[in-house]
């Protein structure tokens, strides 16, 4: 985001700072921060997402996004937990660990490390061979299992942004992946045996988070991951180029498929009968839950 003088809406003075594009707004960046943190409560309330009292798990990756989240629900006074699940992938994951710990010591907040391994033992280069899956795929189901359990029914905060939403949209609307997109939302309400996810990011875009922890002088991880998926970050670069191109669109677009979303997908896909995993407890459609079948077929791979 190109900064340059501006006259700040906010305090009214000619200071340095940025036009936000997509509402027309000039702001200066002594009061960015702030505006920052205002439109996180903004989208809090108008979705309401949990209550001031509420307890708060921040997934909290290391990345910019994450890592501008904590800070700004910290700030506006929220009482917030912050979990790290260590992937094991190398320098990525060590840069991570230590940039989460001594972001969480500086601002007070506390902080637990979960390992992958703690799950499974071996790697997810592995696994991902065992299963013949993608690392993104073996690792993303993994840390919800592990998110949601360590949750212990609080609400679990995440750094999807609107980017990551539109993406996440466009992306499922190219394959018509229909039990997705009608899921798609800032919250997911708490069911028997999920916790509640929440999005306060969702309308506030990359863009902005990285200056928000530029300017909160916040360390991040600027590094991907080596296994990032390449077709989500093909939608990634799409929606980055429609909104440089079309600003506001992107916000405009995701607020109208929320509106549409219970239109689209007014009846149930299909009948699903959730219940309870026999061995863990987790919510399936099976008798045992993709984390304990996995497991199992770990378990057949090291008998041979």
């Amino acid at each position: 985001m190109e900064t340059k003088k501006v006259r700040c809406k906010i305090c009214n003075n000619l200071k340095e700072g940025v036009i936000i594009r997509h509402y027309n707004l000039r702001v200066c960046l002594d009061c960015f921060p702030q505006f920052f943190k205002k439109r996180v409560q903004e989208t809090i309330e108008k979705f309401k997402m949990f209550a001031a009292k509420d307890s708060l798990v921040v997934a909290l990756s290391g990345g910019k996004d994450s890592m501008s989240i904590a800070k700004a629900l910290k700030d506006l006074g929220y009482s917030i937990k912050a979990l790290h699940i260590n992937a094991d992938l190398g320098e990525v994951s060590r840069k991570s660990i230590e940039i989460v710990q001594n972001f969480c010591v500086r601002e007070k907040i506390p902080l637990k490390i979960v390992d992958l391994k703690e799950e499974v033992e071996l790697s997810l280069e592995k696994i991902s061979k065992i299963l013949k899956k993608p690392v993104c795929a073996v690792c993303g189901m993994l840390r919800r299992y592990i998110l949601n359990r360590q949750a212990e029914g609080q609400t679990i905060v995440t750094g999807h942004t609107l980017n990551d939403e539109v993406s996440f949209i466009l992306k499922n609307m190219i394959f018509w992946n229909d039990e997705l997109l009608a899921r798609v939302s800032p919250f997911l309400d708490e069911k028997e045996g999920l916790t509640r996810k929440v999005k306060p990011l969702c309308l506030i875009t990359e863009e902005e988070t990285l200056l928000f922890c530029k300017l909160s002088n916040i360390t991040y991880v600027d590094e991907q991951c080596p296994y990032k998926s390449e077709v989500y970050e093909i939608f990634k670069n799409l929606v980055y180029e429609i909104n440089k191109e079309f600003p506001g669109s992107i916000t405009g677009f995701y607020k109208g498929y929320l509106k549409r979303v219970k239109i689209f997908y007014s009846q149930p896909l299909k009948d699903i009968s959730v219940q309870r995993c026999i061995k863990c407890g987790y919510p399936t459609t099976t008798q045992l839950c993709s984390i304990c079948r996995l497991k199992e077929k770990l378990l057949q791979y090291k008998h041979g």
